[in-house]
């Protein structure tokens, strides 16, 4: 009898064993995977961060969020990065606010235009602390699209062309490479250029072949990453159309809705890690690119004063238009109201040195 007693209880303590491993092989964790596509180069700052992002978004998540980013061009690039996010052909996206005006006017006037923000800190404030985000969100929501900020290149570099620029009586009739957009038609209306928005990708073969005479490409390390200054050594600073340019993320809303709370708090706490790293770190790089690209030979020359006027008048009625739309002037008095605060604040806390 004890040793029926012993064979059932070994007996039970191997059903035991199995069913407890059956057990623990259906609760394990269910592996989300998305896929991010950027407009960013491969070689830049902000690609390789968002390679370090996706890394710290799998190892908070124990392997359980996994998401893949894609250089410019890879899935899809430009304005249908939007789309492809709204439809979830992709969980995310990463480019530029202005790039999405063909959805909303109002995305035109989201991203730093001339005589907007002057510098990285008014902007992130705008965005991080007060209505930016928000504002944002109004007009991506309805296109199934969660809005966040992703990173500040700040003050872009200029325009490079391969023969001297030297005001905008010399970019009349001249095809020239801006983003769309605001920066894209004040351009136009102060000088009289043709605009063309090519992706990064499109720029050197363009520059290569002719087909522009300018190009605007973000900051001196963005410059130094594509190798415009190669073929267009020649640059006119500084970059009015976009002061204080942001990054911006698109998130597919129902791929964020189905993840566990847990995995939201990771995912928006990656993306906060992302911002400030990726800002900072690129925007130090600048600082090193601008001595590489002067010691490479561009040539560097400053707008006059007859010039920043005559853009700030192109700016004035380019703007007048665009208040027309009630949520794009509700969009731009936002910023301005908070740049008045911010100027206010700070006539007492200006530099001494």
């Amino acid at each position: 009898m004890l040793h029926q007693i012993k064979n059932f209880a070994a007996l039970m303590l191997a059903v035991s064993s199995v069913l407890f491993l059956g057990a623990c092989k259906d609760k394990q964790p269910r592996v989300i995977e998305w896929q991010l596509q950027s407009q960013a180069s491969a070689t830049s700052i902000d690609f390789t961060e968002l390679k370090n992002f996706s890394d710290n978004v799998k190892r908070m998540s124990a392997g359980r969020l996994i998401i893949t980013p894609h250089a410019g061009g890879s899935i899809t690039n430009g304005p249908d990065i939007f789309a492809a996010v709204s439809e979830g052909r992709v969980e995310m996206g990463n480019g530029w606010p202005n790039w999405w005006s063909g959805q909303n006017p109002a995305w035109a006037v989201m991203n730093a235009g001339p005589f907007d923000f002057m510098n990285l800190d008014s902007s992130m404030m705008f965005f991080l602390a007060g209505e930016g985000t928000a504002l944002a969100n109004e007009m991506a929501q309805p296109h199934n699209i969660i809005w966040r900020p992703a990173w500040w290149p700040g003050m872009e570099f200029g325009l490079l062309s391969p023969k001297p620029i030297t005001g905008l009586a010399d970019l009349e009739g001249k095809k020239v490479r801006i983003g769309p957009g605001l920066p894209s038609e004040v351009l136009s209306e102060a000088s009289g250029a043709y605009t063309i928005p090519l992706v990064p990708q499109e720029i050197l073969p363009a520059l290569e072949n002719g087909d522009l005479d300018a190009v605007e490409w973000t900051t001196a390390g963005g410059v130094l990453d594509l190798n415009v200054h190669k073929i267009a050594p020649n640059a006119i600073v500084p970059a009015i159309w976009q002061p204080s340019v942001v990054s911006d993320f698109l998130i597919n809303q129902d791929a964020y809705n189905n993840l566990s709370p847990d995995l939201q708090a990771i995912l928006e706490t990656a993306i906060q890690a992302y911002t400030l790293t990726t800002t900072f770190k690129a925007k130090r790089a600048d600082f090193d690119a601008l001595k590489q690209l002067i010691a490479s030979g561009v040539n560097i020359t400053r707008w006059s004063d007859a010039d920043i006027k005559r853009w700030r008048g192109a700016n004035q009625a380019i703007i007048t238009n665009y208040k027309k739309d009630p949520y794009t002037k509700k969009v731009l008095d936002a910023k301005q109201a908070f740049k008045q605060d911010f100027i206010d604040y700070y006539q007492h806390f200006k530099s001494y040195d």
